[in-house]
């Protein structure tokens, strides 16, 4: 069976979220042998003057290096210890954290980036933009988003709503690698509006097909709505799904800047991991140069 995670990268910031999200990622590349890079990002702070740009504190940036490096290392050897058979391997990034993931995810081939989420956000990150949900629009590959209170590793029961085109047999691959490596079942959500219904009801059928084709357990439904996010959500709770896939498709891009767009809804609104299926040939926006600075690959311990 092919394998399509082989590289992963978790973002790690030593929180409790970001803790979780490594524990997700450990269990993930042990069953489908792939490699893990935890990523650490130290961002710095400057000043413009006449003479230009001053780094602020740059002893506290170096105490912060050390510590950061003597923390992942025990983060590995702690790892390792358990999975003694994985291959981890630690990056130290002084950057913009989305360029410093960027860079990690086209350098390494990364295929899937895991990263912790607090689910509900406040108002501030609604307009800000919570970290999770700035990797999730901006990272160049796949993204897992897994909430703090997940305390299930396995995918016994995976929701796999098919309600846009795109991507579809990509998606419809990797769910069902996912299946299998969990000895899971699929549940296929079909979930439209009257206007799509006909293309959106045509995909459901054949990715149902496809399923069959591949031998994989599941069992579908159909639903007719214009809320999307909300029908997922509770039908992911009805499901006791374990994980949800989803594709990388905003369709309600078109709202304003205040209102809950799609992925702001499912995110607010579903309490298990959300895996949003990326196409890396589609990239983001170059950032900026301007706060270059460096990084350092951590050699593997013993």
């Amino acid at each position: 069976m092919q394998n399509l995670i082989r590289k992963i990268l978790v973002a790690v910031d030593f929180s409790d979220k970001s803790n979780n999200a490594v524990k997700m990622a450990v269990h993930i590349a042990a069953r489908h042998k792939a490699k893990i890079i935890l990523l650490h990002n130290i961002t710095n702070h400057a000043i413009i003057d006449r003479t230009g740009k001053q780094i602020i504190g740059a002893e506290t940036i170096n105490e912060n290096f050390l510590k950061t490096q003597r923390a992942l290392k025990e983060l590995e050897i702690s790892l390792k210890a358990q999975y003694p058979v994985l291959e981890i391997q630690s990056v130290i990034k002084n950057d913009r954290l989305i360029h410093g993931i960027n860079e990690v995810i086209d350098f390494e081939t990364v295929d899937l980036v895991i990263c912790g989420s607090s689910g509900h956000q406040n108002f501030s990150q609604l307009i800000l933009g919570s970290l999770s949900y700035q990797i999730l629009t901006e990272a160049n590959c796949s993204v897992l988003l897994v909430p703090e209170d997940c305390k299930k590793y396995s995918f016994d029961k995976i929701l796999v709503p098919i309600r846009v085109l795109e991507d579809l047999t990509n998606k419809i691959d990797l769910s069902v690698a996912i299946a299998k490596r969990n000895n899971g079942v699929i549940s296929l959500l079909g979930i439209s509006t009257d206007e799509d219904l006909i293309k959106i009801k045509d995909a459901y059928q054949r990715a149902r097909t496809t399923i069959a084709i591949k031998s994989q357990e599941y069992h579908s439904q159909f639903l007719l709505t214009r809320d999307k996010a909300t029908q997922i959500s509770k039908f992911s709770e009805e499901d006791d799904a374990d994980i949800i896939i989803l594709n990388y498709q905003d369709e309600d891009s078109w709202k304003s800047f205040f209102s809950e767009n799609f992925f702001k809804q499912i995110i607010n609104y579903t309490d298990v991991p959300l895996l949003f299926l990326k196409n890396k040939s589609v990239k983001t926006k170059n950032y900026s140069e301007d706060n270059v600075g460096f990084d350092i690959t951590l050699p593997h311990p013993g």
